[in-house]
């Protein structure tokens, strides 16, 4: 079903965005979203045919861009299901089994939101450390990845990842790499392993380990098999857990190995 443009939206029963527009009352918050639709994505940074978002049942481009981008999504409390600090969202993505099929994967994963005014204070903390989306070059990633991502540590021959990463990667890469560095923040390593903040780890397939081994940076091979991954296509970003130090090491990012 094709969504009306935002003038013809309902906000109400019979009472619609053009109406709520026009009327001087609501001029300064009309004016705040004008300039939220100027700053938001292009079509071409919307989701595309490799991945579907699915919320309450409907179709979520714009929700579906702001996960893309780590970001934050904004709508208008028009339904109890627009109302919410998180969403949660069906992610149906293509993906490559263990024997080179393609196959349809479907998650759920949460979405930062916000509605209503009081629902931004949820969100105060990580908007203060959004400084991250104005690094904007693998290189400057790399040079700023000790402020970023204090509990992430990295092997060198990740610099090389970065500078060959396919620039579609660099925002998931990014939005990846937070996600795993707030997991890292809040480890207690009394646990096995971090409680995941909507990021998707899993470790590698048994016969798939031999491909994640990497020297250490104290000269050993370490398997490195645990990973995040990152659309669209098959991207991969490899690390293993370091309790010693409350952190988490990358070894590689980029294309699944061996594909």
């Amino acid at each position: 079903m094709t969504k009306p443009l935002l003038p013809e939206a309902e906000l109400a029963k019979g009472y619609y965005f053009q109406q709520w527009a026009a009327d001087n009352r609501n001029r300064t918050q009309r004016q705040f979203i004008k300039a939220l639709r100027n700053r938001a994505p292009s079509t071409d940074e919307l989701p595309g045919s490799e991945v579907e978002y699915v919320c309450a049942g409907e179709r979520v481009k714009g929700i579906g861009s702001a996960h893309m981008m780590d970001s934050l999504a904004v709508s208008l409390p028009v339904s109890p299901a627009w109302v919410g600090t998180w969403l949660d969202v069906t992610v149906r993505r293509l993906v490559e089994t263990e024997t080179g099929d393609l196959a349809m994967e479907e998650v759920t994963e949460p979405v930062r939101h916000s509605a209503r005014r009081t629902d931004l204070s949820t969100h105060e903390k990580w908007g203060c450390s959004a400084g991250l989306e104005s690094v904007d070059s693998p290189q400057q990633l790399w040079e700023q990845r000790a402020d970023f991502f204090p509990h992430l540590q990295f092997l060198p021959r990740v610099r090389d990842d970065l500078s060959a990463l396919d620039l579609k990667w660099f925002v998931p890469v990014r939005g990846l790499l937070a996600r795993l560095e707030a997991s890292a923040a809040l480890w207690n390593t009394d646990d096995a392993a971090p409680q995941w903040q909507g990021a998707k780890v899993t470790p590698e397939a048994q016969q798939r380990k031999k491909l994640c081994n990497f020297t250490d940076l104290d000269g050993k091979t370490e398997c490195f098999d645990l990973h995040g991954r990152f659309t669209p296509g098959a991207g991969r970003l490899h690390f293993r857990l370091v309790p010693e130090d409350g952190a988490l090491r990358v070894a590689y990012i980029g294309r699944k190995r061996g594909a």
